[in-house]
């Protein structure tokens, strides 16, 4: 479902050429949940917004749905696969303020040019618990309120693929607990892959496999989750 083969991101500096990922090679496999984890300033971000195709790696090439090899293409292009794809949800909520719950859930559809955008809105805010914040803006709810919001827009399009940037991340252990609950029951009603950065160790041991990122290199090696939370 996603494949990444040699992949190398390097950024300019005053100081000369820094590399935030070098040589990432991997594969997730359809409807499989995989948390991709590490200490902060590994590269975990970086390599979600490449697989993501959010932004362009220096060199290697990644592969998407077994089609779409997204290094291969423009900027116009990827975005066209992300919205035919591609699902997101963000530590930050990244809810437009001017619309209301269900005009914000409503988007991706409309944009779609989906004429059922409307009831698939209504039935998700149901689905997580919001059918009665519907007409509310982002500012008149709370940030598990917005997270919920979040998580019923990402799969307003019905994605093969759901990227998650620390979904939990801006929310308090309780909140979170049941954001988690709601992402992966969603998850598994549409039988999504879901790739997620997280450093919640709740969160990384509820996905079929972890990615461990050390100084920007993968560790194959498979990882238990209290040998994760131990490296932070």
């Amino acid at each position: 479902m996603i494949k990444a083969s040699g992949v190398t991101k390097k950024v300019n500096t005053s100081e000369g050429p820094l590399v935030i990922l070098e040589g990432i090679d991997l594969e997730i496999n359809q409807g499989e949940s995989v948390a991709i984890v590490g200490a902060s300033g590994s590269g975990k971000t970086t390599l979600l917004s490449l697989l993501a195709g959010l932004d362009s790696p220096s060199s290697g090439t990644i592969t998407i749905g077994d089609r779409y090899e997204i290094t291969q293409m423009s900027e116009a292009e990827r975005a066209e696969v992300r919205g035919e794809m591609i699902g997101f949800v963000f530590q930050t909520f990244q809810l437009l303020g001017s619309l209301t719950a269900l005009e914000n859930v409503m988007l991706p559809s409309e944009l779609r040019g989906d004429a059922s955008a409307a009831k698939v809105a209504r039935d998700l805010l149901g689905r997580v618990g919001l059918e009665h914040r519907t007409g509310h803006y982002p500012r008149q709810l709370s940030g598990g309120e917005q997270q919920r919001v979040a998580i019923a827009r990402a799969f307003a399009s019905d994605p093969s693929v759901l990227f998650a940037d620390e979904p939990t991340g801006n929310l308090d252990a309780n909140t979170g607990a049941k954001v988690i609950d709601l992402l992966f029951e969603l998850n598994a009603d549409f039988g999504t892959t879901l790739v997620l950065v997280t450093h919640d160790a709740r969160l990384a041991a509820r996905c079929d496999r972890q990615l461990l990122i050390e100084a920007g290199k993968h560790l194959p090696e498979p990882q238990s989750p209290a040998r994760v939370e131990a490296r932070g």
